[in-house]
């Protein structure tokens, strides 16, 4: 049997994917996280070949989490389960020691094959993610996600770092609240953030240059 401790906050979801896998015959659900730094916790209580992850969950996101059980012995496999078939989010996942890469739209014996895949030490990424786009993650070397921002989204995640509110952001760029607050979202999730401290914290990591005077100001 492959042990499997599942993390995802979304309850019915998980719910779903706790069903499929234990459906499976060859698969035995240890644990069930609903944040990150509970799936941290369970995988060390529970010794699991396998931790499936989403990568948008609170206290700990799924790369955070990654990190945190790839120190852990004996090591588990890792998948990541995303909305987002984006490039840099994979690129970071298995730069970081996943082996498999899901899209939540996949076919569900697409999951089942990953965790399979974990299992056995080899690498699986989801048929929504395109062969051009596999391919270029081994071909173009390692890049920092910072780089996936756009220039005004890059200028909004320096500007919430310094402490500046979404009005204050706005009134500096000269655009609208909603505008500032849809590049603040977009930006979270190609940093694979859940909210605004991880993307203060994530972003500083990340090396993201900002103006320390700045953050004495309040953040929205």
């Amino acid at each position: 049997m492959i042990r499997v401790v599942v993390a995802e906050d979304h309850h019915l979801v998980r719910q779903g994917i706790v069903k499929l896998l234990e459906g499976a015959g060859d698969l035995e659900i240890v644990g069930e996280a609903d944040d990150g730094a509970q799936a941290i916790t369970l995988t060390k209580a529970t010794n699991p070949d396998v931790v499936v992850l989403d990568i948008s969950m609170p206290r700990a996101n799924g790369l955070e989490a990654l990190a945190e059980i790839n120190e852990i012995r004996p090591k588990p496999q890792v998948v990541i389960l995303s909305m987002h078939a984006d490039s840099n989010l994979i690129r970071g996942a298995l730069q970081a020691g996943a082996l498999g890469y899901v899209v939540k739209q996949s076919a569900a014996d697409e999951l089942l094959a990953a965790v399979r895949a974990a299992k056995n030490g080899s690498m699986f990424l989801s048929s929504g993610i395109s062969g051009v786009v596999a391919s270029n993650l081994f071909t173009e070397g390692p890049r920092n996600l910072l780089d996936s921002l756009s220039p005004r989204e890059r200028e909004v995640v320096k500007r919430v770092v310094e402490g500046y509110s979404t009005r204050e952001i706005a009134d500096g760029l000269g655009t609208s609240i909603k505008t500032v607050e849809k590049q603040r979202r977009d930006a979270m999730r190609k940093l694979g953030v859940e909210n605004l401290a991880s993307l203060v914290r994530v972003s500083l990591e990340l090396g993201l240059t900002v103006d320390k005077a700045s953050r004495s100001k309040s953040s929205s």
